[in-house]
C-alpha cells in the first residue's frame, strides 16, 4: 500500500507535467490531469486523499481560474491547498490567482528546491489546521467537546432570535457501576452508542455534545411537546446496546427563554432537572421550573444582602504575599476580598464575586477595596514599613467606567501615595472584549504612573498581536497554567518561551498558585521573577501580614518597578538585514518601517554579533550569501547549528544562481530571493516565512497538548498508551495503579462542577507530589487516574505506596469543606504486557477494594 501523500498536477503541457513528476516523485505520489475538467474527475474519485494541487492557469477545455472557482465552492474539496504555476511573472497575475483562492504562486521555469520547499510547507500547514480542528470534537464519541458545544450553541441562539430552542441534557444512573462490573471498554462502547442515538434523534434540528463521563447535551429547535413515550422509546434503543440492559437514563430540559444566561448555565439547569428525578421509577424526564429554584435561592440571598454588607463594612481585605524568586524576599502582596457575614461567617470570593460581576455591583466593591488598600499602604508608611506595592483587581465593569482613571487618581492622592504603589490587575480575557477602549483606558492609567498587570495570562485566547498592542508592565501567569506546564519536561513546555517573550517585551513575570517545591524549582530554572501561592502562604488578614515585615527580608521596589520605561517607543519585534549593499539595507529599512525595527549588518561578523545579542527580538533574518568577511553561507551554517536561533526564519538573497540556491536550501534556509527583486516581493516573503514559523511553533504545542488532559496537565489515554509503549525491560517490574475518586459525582451533583473540577485538580496535585518525575501519570476518565511506577521492588511496597496516596487525599485542605476520598487498585506487571491487560488487572483490584475497604488500596492477585 502506497502511504505517500498524493499531489495532483493539473497542466496541459506534457513536458511540464513530466518535470513536476520528476521533482516530486521521490517524496510524493504524483497524479496528473491535462485540464481542469479531468482534474475534477480525479477529485470526485479521491477527494480529501489529495494533499495538494499544482495548477496551471492557461489550459484548454477548462482553465485554471474556472477550476479554482469550482473547487473552492465545493465544501468537499475547498480545504485542499492549491499552488498556481504560470509562465507569466507579472505580479497582477499572482494577485488574481490568490484572490481566486490559490494558496501560493510559483513561476516557471520550475526550480526543484523551491517547489519541494513550498509544497512541504503548505502540506504541513494544512495538516496543522486539521489537528486544530480535531480538538473541537470529543475523541471518544465524535460529538462536540463541551467547550465547543457551548460556543456553537451560543452562536445559534444569538443568530436566530426568532427561533425557540431547548437544551436537553442526560445523565446515566449508576454509570460507574457499568465500568466497575463490565470494565472501561464496555462503558466506552455504551457512550459511543448513546452518542450515535443522540445524533440520529437530533438530526438537522440542532447540535450535540459529550460532556464529562456519562453526560450528554443537545441544543434542539423546538418542534414538538416532550412526552414519556418519546424518552421511553429512546431509552429502549439505549438498552438494546450491548451490556446496557439495566441502564436507566434521566433527561432534563431547559426551555431557552432567558437568553442572557450562558449556555453553561442553561446546561446546569437542564442537568439539575435531570437529577431531580434520579431514583424515581417511571420518571424519564423533567423540565426545569420553579420547583427547582431552590438551588438558586442562595444566590438571591447573596445579591439581596450585598448593598447592606458594603454599608456595614462586612467586606474585609486579605493580603497574599508575593516573593522575589532570586532571594525569596517579600516583594509585595495581592489584595483579596473576603465577606465576613454575621450569620454565614467568612465567605470565599468564589461564593459571591461571580454574582457581583453579573449584577454590576462589583464596581462598587472594587472601589471600596481600592480605598481600603490605599489606607493600609498609608498606615504602613506611617509605621515605617518598607514601601512595597500591592496589587488590586480591576474588573471588566470598571474598565467601561469613563471616570476610572479619575477615581483611582483621587484615591491615591487622598492617601498621599505614588500611583506605582498600586498595581492594577486586569484579566487576560477582558483585553479581548473591547480592545480599543481597554487600550485607551490602560494607556491613560500608565501615563498617570499606575503599574499594569495582565492577570490570568495563559487562561484565555488573546493573540500575540493583541499582547503586543497592550500597554503592560507585568504578566501574571494563570494558576492552572502553572500547574499543568510545570509537570511537563522543561524541553516540552512553553514556559521558557513565555519568559523569552516577557524579556523581549521587557515585562516582569509573576507566577500565582505555586503549591509545590517542584513548581518553584521549575519557575526559578526558567528565570521567573516573582511568585505567590500556598507554597509560601495563604491569603491572610492584615495583622498576620504585618508580622511578615519583621520576619522576612523585604525587596525594596519603590517607584523604580516599572521595567518598560526605558523601552518606550521601541518596536516590539525586529528583523535583521545582513547585506553588503548599503543602499539595499536602506531600502529594506524603509520597507519594514512601522512593522518591525530593522537591525543592519554590513558583513557576516556583524550579522553574527547582532544575532548573538538580539536573538530573542528577531522575527526573521534577511541574509545575503555574498557577504564579506564571514560569508553568507558560513553564517547560515553557524546559525542553524545554534539551538537558540535555529528556529528564526532566514530568507537568503543572492544573484540568481542554481548552485547558491540549492546550497541555501540544503543548509536550512526558509526562502530564497534572487536578486534583483522588488521590495514588495521581499515584504511578502518575510511575512510568509514568519507566519509559517509561527504555525510550526503552534503545531509543536498542539502535538504535545494532544497527549495531555487539558484540566490537569497529566497524560490522557492517548498519551498513556504512547508512554507505556516506550518502557523497556529495565523499568520492570512496574506497579500499575487505577485510582477512582469516590465522591466526585456527589460533589458535582450537590456543589456544582466547579467544586468537582477543584477535587480533580487537588487529586492530580497529590499524585504528582507522591510520585517521581519519571513515573507515568494519566487521567484515564472523568474520575479515574492511572499511575505507572517503574522498578517497584516488592508487592508490599506497591501496596504501601497506594495506601499513602489514598491517605494523602483524605488529608488535603479540600476535605475540610467537602467529602473527598479515593480508592485504588494496583497490579505488578512486566514490560511487554499490553496496556489493556495492565489496566484490566488494576481494575479488578479496584473492584475488590470497593467491595472490601473503600477508601484504600487493594493488590491484584493472579
Amino acid at each position: 500500500m502506497n502511504t505517500q501523500k498524493k499531489i495532483l498536477v493539473v497542466e496541459d503541457n506534457g513536458i511540464n507535467r513530466a518535470m513536476l513528476r520528476e521533482i516530486l516523485c521521490s517524496q510524493y505520489q504524483v497524479l496528473e490531469a491535462e485540464n481542469g475538467l479531468v482534474a475534477l474527475e480525479v477529485l470526485r474519485e479521491l477527494g480529501e486523499q489529495i494533499s495538494l494541487i499544482l495548477l496551471d492557469i492557461i489550459m484548454p477545455v477548462m482553465d485554471g481560474y474556472t477550476f479554482l472557482a469550482r473547487v473552492k465552492s465545493d465544501p468537499r474539496y475547498s480545504s485542499i491547498p492549491i499552488i498556481v504555476t504560470t509562465q507569466n511573472d507579472d505580479e497582477s497575475d499572482e494577485v488574481t490567482a490568490l484572490s481566486h483562492g490559490a494558496t501560493d504562486f510559483v513561476a516557471k521555469p520550475y526550480k526543484p528546491q523551491v517547489i519541494l520547499h513550498r509544497v512541504a510547507s503548505i502540506i504541513n500547514l494544512r495538516e496543522t489546521a486539521a489537528m486544530i480542528n480535531q480538538f473541537q470534537y470529543d475523541r471518544l464519541t465524535g460529538l462536540y467537546s463541551k467547550e465547543f458545544f457551548y460556543q456553537r450553541a451560543k452562536e445559534l441562539i444569538t443568530q436566530n432570535p426568532d427561533r425557540e430552542y431547548d437544551i436537553i441534557c442526560s445523565d446515566i444512573e449508576n454509570f460507574k457501576l457499568i465500568n466497575d462490573i463490565f470494565g472501561v471498554p464496555a462503558g466506552d462502547h455504551l457512550l459511543r452508542g448513546v452518542a450515535k442515538i443522540y445524533a440520529e434523534q437530533v438530526g438537522d434540528l440542532g447540535i450535540c455534545g459529550h460532556f464529562n463521563a456519562d453526560q450528554f447535551a443537545c441544543l434542539l429547535e423546538r418542534r414538538w411537546k416532550y412526552t414519556d413515550e418519546l424518552f421511553v422509546r429512546v431509552g429502549e434503543q439505549i438498552k438494546a446496546l450491548s451490556n446496557a440492559k439495566n441502564v436507566v437514563m434521566k433527561w432534563g430540559i431547559y426551555a431557552v427563554e432567558d437568553r442572557s444566561l450562558t449556555v453553561e448555565q442553561m446546561c446546569d439547569r437542564a442537568l439539575l432537572a435531570a437529577r431531580s428525578i434520579k431514583g424515581l421509577y417511571g420518571r424519564h424526564f423533567a423540565a426545569y421550573d420553579d420547583k427547582l429554584r431552590g438551588k438558586l435561592l442562595r444566590e438571591r440571598d447573596i445579591t439581596d444582602s450585598m448593598e447592606s454588607a458594603l454599608a456595614q463594612n462586612q467586606f474585609v481585605v486579605y493580603f497574599q504575599p508575593k516573593y522575589r524568586l532570586c532571594d525569596c524576599s517579600l516583594a509585595g502582596a495581592e489584595a483579596l476580598v473576603r465577606w465576613n457575614h454575621p450569620q454565614w461567617g467568612v465567605q470565599p470570593p468564589s461564593e459571591f464575586i461571580p454574582l457581583f460581576e453579573k449584577s454590576g455591583f462589583i464596581a462598587k466593591l472594587d472601589q471600596y477595596i481600592w480605598d481600603r488598600t490605599c489606607a493600609v499602604l498609608r498606615e504602613w508608611d506611617q509605621k515605617g514599613y518598607p514601601p512595597i506595592p500591592v496589587s488590586v483587581n480591576v474588573s471588566r465593569a470598571d474598565i467601561y467606567h469613563a471616570d476610572l482613571a479619575d477615581v483611582l487618581k483621587e484615591i491615591v492622592e487622598r492617601y498621599e501615595l505614588p500611583p506605582s504603589r498600586l498595581h492594577l490587575e486586569i484579566t487576560e480575557s477582558a483585553y479581548t472584549e473591547n480592545p480599543s477602549q481597554i487600550i485607551e483606558t490602560v494607556e491613560e492609567l500608565r501615563r498617570l504612573g499606575f503599574v499594569i498587570e495582565m492577570d490570568d495570562f495563559g487562561s484565555g485566547y488573546s493573540s500575540l498581536n493583541m499582547l503586543n498592542r497592550m500597554p503592560l508592565d507585568i504578566l501574571k501567569l494563570d494558576m492552572k497554567f502553572i500547574q499543568s506546564e510545570t509537570v511537563k519536561p522543561i524541553s516540552q513546555g512553553i514556559l521558557r518561551f513565555i519568559m523569552s517573550l516577557a524579556r523581549w517585551m521587557n515585562l516582569s513575570v509573576v507566577a500565582e498558585g505555586v503549591e509545590t517545591g517542584e513548581q518553584l524549582r521549575r519557575l526559578r530554572e526558567i528565570g521567573c521573577d516573582y511568585a505567590q501561592g500556598y507554597y509560601f502562604a495563604k491569603p491572610m488578614p492584615l495583622a498576620e501580614f504585618e508580622e511578615l515585615f519583621s520576619q522576612r527580608k523585604v525587596h525594596m521596589q519603590g517607584d523604580a518597578h516599572r521595567p518598560g520605561d526605558h523601552w518606550a517607543g521601541q518596536l516590539p519585534q525586529a528583523i535583521l538585514v545582513a547585506d553588503e549593499d548599503a543602499e539595499y539595507r536602506k531600502q529594506v529599512s524603509a520597507t519594514f518601517a512601522g512593522k518591525y525595527q530593522v537591525f543592519q549588518a554590513a558583513n557576516g561578523d556583524e550579522a553574527l554579533a547582532c544575532i548573538a545579542n538580539c536573538a530573542t527580538q528577531l522575527a526573521a533574518i534577511i541574509l545575503s550569501m555574498t557577504l564579506p568577511q564571514t560569508d553568507g553561507e558560513s553564517a547560515l551554517t553557524m546559525m542553524k547549528r545554534e539551538k537558540a536561533v535555529w528556529n528564526i526564519p532566514v530568507i537568503v538573497t543572492a544573484p540568481s544562481d542554481m548552485r547558491r540556491e540549492c546550497s541555501a536550501w540544503e543548509q536550512g534556509a526558509d526562502d530564497f530571493a534572487g536578486k534583483p527583486h522588488s521590495q514588495a516581493s521581499l515584504y511578502q516573503r518575510v511575512l510568509r516565512a514568519v507566519e509559517i514559523n509561527t504555525l510550526r511553533e503552534r503545531e509543536h504545542v498542539l502535538k504535545d497538548e494532544a497527549y495531555r488532559d487539558s484540566m490537569t496537565g497529566l497524560l490522557n489515554r492517548r498519551g498513556l498508551a504512547a508512554a507505556v509503549e516506550s518502557l523497556g525491560r529495565e523499568d520492570a517490574p512496574m506497579a500499575v495503579y487505577l485510582f477512582d475518586l469516590d465522591d466526585l459525582k456527589h460533589i458535582n451533583d450537590n456543589y456544582g462542577h466547579v467544586k468537582g473540577d477543584e477535587m480533580i485538580e487537588c487529586f492530580s496535585s497529590v499524585l504528582r507530589s507522591l510520585t517521581r518525575e519519571t513515573d507515568i501519570l494519566a487521567r484515564y476518565g472523568g474520575d479515574e487516574f492511572v499511575a505507572v511506577i517503574r522498578q517497584m521492588s516488592t508487592r508490599e511496597t506497591a501496596l504501601k505506596k497506594g495506601e499513602s496516596i489514598c491517605q494523602a487525599v483524605r488529608n488535603t485542605p479540600f476535605t475540610e469543606e467537602f467529602p473527598a476520598a479515593c480508592t485504588a487498585g494496583v497490579a505488578l506487571c512486566d514490560t511487554g504486557l499490553p496496556l489493556s491487560e495492565m489496566i484490566e488487572r488494576a481494575d479488578r483490584a479496584l473492584y475488590e477494594a470497593k467491595k472490601k475497604r473503600k477508601g484504600g488500596c487493594w493488590l491484584w492477585e493472579d
